[in-house]
């Protein structure tokens, strides 16, 4: 029997008080970076006081390739200890239940499928609408040229396509989105941390994607029950960046057909997924109570 609902400020703010963990995290880690790179600009003979402003630090050496790395690099490693030894002391998952359960072929290959066209999805929508928000591009168009340009480094590519969905799904939908399921209905508690994420993601254009893949990616969070299925498909979505082809976007046409042809695969995947997954949990119950029925014989 699903455990009565409370809605108190207690479970409200625990909502939002791994979010603001996560923001903190984000705000030591830039300023110790910062106060690193000042502190190594004194030690350098090759650096004079002009530059060694805050300014300067943050419209130079910041702004590095290799210090983005590594600034990426060393918040998600924290995310994924914080968050993920929050999570362990909140929800105490079993192997079965938790971030480390092994997801089967059955359930894995479509997983990676609908969440590799989950993002030509996305990448056929945002060719077809780049003409009318062209402002609005540019910040986006900047952070994506950071992760996947010719100045982008294995750091870079460890943090984004892997680091970041483990430390994202834990912190999303594993402590925001179970704190949410105990004061409200799950479909509420699924937007909810929906919107956070799209929030989280700090401009317009990936906000908006953001909330409708957190969408996607909660529903697959508590049917399977476990976040390693929610993990594996984000780290397809962020994966499919690097390896969807720039041709199927060339033009409206293509975009459409892309766009269409993905939806198609997108939905058939969510489907095959739920199938698996309710014969999954079948299976289990009919396991399980074949074990009872031969202890008690």
């Amino acid at each position: 029997m699903e455990s009565k609902k409370s809605v108190s400020i207690k479970n409200i703010i625990n909502i939002f008080l791994p979010l603001f963990f996560a923001m903190l995290i984000q705000i030591i880690v830039v300023v110790g970076d910062i106060a690193a790179i000042f502190i190594k600009n004194m030690l350098s003979d090759q650096k004079t006081n002009s530059n060694n402003t805050i300014e300067y630090i943050l419209s130079k050496d910041y702004t590095q390739p290799m210090n983005m790395a590594a600034l990426s690099f060393i918040q998600y490693t924290l995310y994924i200890l914080v968050f993920g030894i929050w999570y362990y002391k909140t929800k105490k998952p079993s192997i079965k239940e938790g971030f480390f359960s092994i997801i089967k072929p059955p359930v894995l290959i479509p997983l990676i499928i609908a969440g590799m066209a989950a993002q030509v999805l996305v990448d056929s929508v945002l060719a077809l609408i780049r003409p009318i928000f062209e402002t609005l591009f540019k910040e986006y168009d900047k952070l994506i040229s950071n992760v996947t340009g010719a100045s982008a480094s294995w750091l870079m590519y460890l943090s984004v396509f892997l680091l970041a969905p483990i430390a994202e799904e834990i912190l999303f939908r594993g402590l925001i989105l179970s704190y949410g399921k105990k004061c409200m209905p799950i479909y509420a508690a699924v937007i909810l941390q929906a919107f956070l994420f799209g929030l989280y993601h700090g401009n317009i254009i990936q906000g908006t994607y953001a909330f409708i893949l957190g969408i996607l990616l909660g529903y697959i969070a508590v049917k399977s029950k476990t976040l390693s299925a929610s993990i594996c498909f984000h780290i397809a979505v962020n994966l499919s960046i690097i390896f969807v082809p720039a041709v199927l976007f060339a033009s409206d046409l293509s975009c459409v057909i892309a766009g269409a042809a993905s939806c198609i695969i997108l939905v058939s995947g969510i489907l095959i997924i739920n199938y698996m997954l309710r014969r999954k949990t079948t299976d289990d119950n009919q396991a399980e109570h074949d074990n009872t029925d031969a202890e008690e014989s």
